[in-house]
């Protein structure tokens, strides 16, 4: 074989070749992964690799309150966002009359889905569960499946939802009101499994100031009588 009138031996253009289909078949089973090196990559032109820029949760000089993560401007919704209207559970069972959402497969695969996300991270996948940010140290939620949250209605649970509860915050800005519905209903299929854990008892009456006060006012009537 001639290339460029030279002569070419043909053991050496298989053996080139035997050596670029071994190195094809090595990288195919790598998932043609980059070779891998301890070394930073050679940067010839650095594009937009480094940039002057904040990371989520860093500090930054640029701002008065030090944050990187700007808060939401007051007043303000994102493009295709909507507010929720309701400032009191009270407000939201007036105003909903229930889910507006049928249960279906796909509606309660769609809250599990969102659960799991937003809510297991402190109620656990089953609702009843100590998780990992309880042990911690945030406050432990109470129990999904407990007497006091089956009580609940759709529309009070819609509402702890979207605008919060406590120490929990709400997810109205970051959770579509559909998927909020989702949820409502996710959680009543997680309520129908048993009480895996007692509740709590109430706590016992402290009788020791009715005692007093029947006391005094047993010595007040003996006083008036012999008076």
């Amino acid at each position: 074989m001639k290339i460029n009138n030279r002569r070419i031996p043909i053991t050496l253009i298989l053996t080139a070749a035997v050596v670029v289909v071994v190195f094809i078949v090595l990288w195919a089973g790598n998932d043609f992964q980059a070779l891998r090196s301890t070394e930073p990559p050679i940067q010839i032109r650095y594009d937009m690799y480094y940039q002057s820029k904040s990371m989520a949760q860093e500090q930054s000089t640029f701002f008065a309150d030090r944050k990187a993560m700007r808060d939401h401007v007051p007043g303000t919704v994102p493009r295709n966002g909507t507010i929720y209207a309701y400032a009191t559970p009270e407000e939201a069972e007036a105003a909903i009359a229930g889910n507006p959402l049928a249960v279906s497969p796909a509606v309660l695969a769609r809250g599990e889905n969102r659960f799991n996300s937003f809510c297991a991270p402190c109620h656990s996948v089953t609702g009843q569960d100590t998780t990992e940010t309880v042990r911690r140290g945030l406050q432990k939620p109470p129990n999904l499946a407990a007497a006091n949250a089956k009580g609940y209605s759709d529309a009070r649970l819609f509402h702890v939802i979207s605008a919060g509860q406590n120490i929990m915050p709400g997810y109205a800005d970051k959770l579509k009101e559909e998927d909020r519905w989702a949820i409502v209903h996710y959680v009543r299929e997680l309520q129908k499994a048993p009480l895996k854990y007692a509740e709590a008892a109430p706590a016992a009456q402290d009788t020791t100031a009715a005692a007093a006060t029947g006391t005094a006012d047993s010595a007040n009537e003996s006083t008036e009588a012999v008076q």
